[in-house]
């Protein structure tokens, strides 16, 4: 297992792994209800649209899927990306899907269109980790081996770095609340 999601209106919940799989499994009745059948390799990472009855994936064949959660049709295969895709994160406006890969590059994707909209290239190691950081601002950061970055969600445009006192570990996760607070989880058993 790689991935899980919990869907805020459904009773559903969502995995993804190595095996290729995805599926949505219904929590009332503790069985899977549907697979998406798509990807040529490991799935690393879901995110359930928040407004849209739509599924990301992303994995070892360096795409992101977007899936139709009740038909179980993929609407877009999304290519661009030249690793893994090792994180997603989609939101409401645009761009609607963020994506983070062993490729070092960050893509901001267009649901409606299915094609990127800009792509940051300022990472030298693998982006394995994204954040949504201010709703009210409209930012997101992403995190890398060599540093965790912060953007202007519309237009990927660069803002600042963040200062970190740590030697070289691999950040695995992000998380920010609602008062602009973040923490970054690295390989190394730290918090930040």
């Amino acid at each position: 297992m790689r991935g899980l999601v919990v869907s805020d209106r459904h009773p559903y919940l969502f995995s993804v792994g190595e095996d290729k799989m995805v599926k949505c499994w219904d929590l009332e009745y503790n069985k899977v209800v549907r697979d998406y059948h798509g990807h040529l390799s490991g799935v690393f990472c879901v995110s359930l649209h928040p407004t849209l009855d739509v599924l990301c994936t992303g994995g070892r064949d360096s795409t992101v899927r977007v899936w139709d959660i009740r038909t179980k049709n993929q609407i877009h295969a999304l290519t661009g990306h030249e690793g893994t895709v090792a994180i997603i994160i989609t939101g409401s406006t645009d761009p609607q899907i963020i994506s983070g890969s062993h490729d070092c590059k960050v893509k901001l994707w267009d649901l409606a269109e299915g094609k990127v909209q800009s792509t940051i290239t300022n990472h030298k190691k693998s982006v394995r980790a994204l954040c949504k950081s201010g709703i009210q601002e409209r930012t997101f950061a992403s995190a890398s081996t060599d540093n965790i970055k912060k953007w202007v969600e519309k237009d990927g445009s660069f803002l600042h770095n963040f200062s970190m006192n740590r030697k070289n570990h691999v950040v695995n996760a992000l998380a920010c609340n609602s008062d602009g607070v973040m923490v970054s989880c690295g390989d190394n058993g730290t918090m930040n």
